[in-house]
C-alpha cells in the first residue's frame, strides 16, 4: 500500500515524536536505576570511607613530621 505524500510531514512528525517519548523513557529507567543502586551501595561506601579515613588518620600519626 502506497501511502499519499501529503502525509508524509505527518508520519515524519508523529515517528519523531513517538522516538522522543521513548528517549524520555529510556533516560527516566536510566536515571531511576542508577538512584537505586546509589541508594544500595551507600551504606557499603560508607563503610569503605570510614576504613580509608582510618587508615590515612594511622598513616599521619606513624609519620615523623
Amino acid at each position: 500500500m502506497k501511502i499519499p505524500k501529503v502525509f508524509h510531514p505527518i508520519l515524519g512528525v508523529l515517528i519523531g515524536f513517538i522516538l522522543f517519548l521513548a528517549g524520555i523513557a529510556v533516560l527516566s529507567v536510566v536515571f531511576v536505576g542508577m538512584i537505586k543502586a546509589v541508594e544500595y551501595a551507600k551504606p557499603y561506601l560508607i563503610e569503605f570511607t570510614s576504613v580509608i579515613n582510618t587508615l590515612f588518620q594511622n598513616f599521619i600519626e606513624w609519620l615523623p613530621l
